[in-house]
């Protein structure tokens, strides 16, 4: 899967040809969406998870 990347486009959220929408990563608010989406709860679930079992 190719990721969308065009500076020049104003838009975070680009509509697909199949019915979705895809992150502009071209856009800066894209890549804060991704870190905070994705990357930060999986911190804290890891570290959750290693406090728990330790």
């Amino acid at each position: 899967m190719k990721l969308y990347n065009n500076p020049r486009d104003k838009r975070v959220f680009v509509p697909n040809k199949a019915g979705g929408v895809s992150l502009n990563f071209g856009h800066p608010i894209a890549w804060w969406i991704l870190i905070l989406m994705t990357i930060v709860p999986v911190v804290i679930v890891a570290g959750v998870t290693i406090a728990v079992l330790a």
